[in-house]
């Protein structure tokens, strides 16, 4: 079964979805898979509830930033979010906040509920935690939030999360 680019639990994006038909013992993780033709096309996983593929394309795309630096730098806004329904759609509070990260640096406060990035309603904390993929490192974003019911617009430089 194969499918378009989705992204993994930890937030890395995956160039194409490719699911294997095959059993895999843990110890056999990262090996090679092939075609009919004996040709790589990625490397098996265990998935969550199947075995995946990482494609040779991915593999390509990250394997010098994983030399260089032995890690994918994501985005990172020091903010831990809680969904809460709101009248007009769906915004996203901020339950703890990094004192030394970008958001609390840009004037967010624990309780301020994200409710726009760059002018874009908030489709949930899922879209954007995905909106800080390893390109985002550096850039500013506008958030728009609510603090005690007041619309708020804060620039915010997106940091590198650090390693845990």
């Amino acid at each position: 079964l194969s499918g378009p680019a989705w992204r993994s639990l930890r937030g890395g994006e995956i160039d194409a979805r490719i699911e294997l038909d095959v059993r895999l013992r843990h110890s056999q993780q990262g090996g090679l898979a092939l075609n009919a033709a004996g040709e790589a096309f990625g490397m098996a996983v265990l998935g969550p509830r199947r075995v995946l593929t990482i494609p040779a394309a991915t593999i390509e795309r990250v394997a010098a930033q994983l030399e260089k630096s032995g890690r994918i730098a994501r985005g990172y806004l020091g903010v831990g979010l809680q969904p809460v329904r709101l009248d007009d759609g769906i915004g996203a509070m901020v339950m703890n906040i990094d004192k030394a990260g970008p958001s609390a640096s840009a004037g967010i406060r624990q309780g301020d509920v994200i409710i726009a990035v760059n002018g874009e309603k908030l489709s949930g904390v899922r879209a954007l935690s995905r909106g800080l993929g390893p390109q985002s490192v550096g850039s500013v974003v506008d958030l728009t939030v609510h603090r005690g019911g007041e619309p708020l617009s804060f620039k915010v430089t997106v940091g590198e999360r650090p390693e845990t």
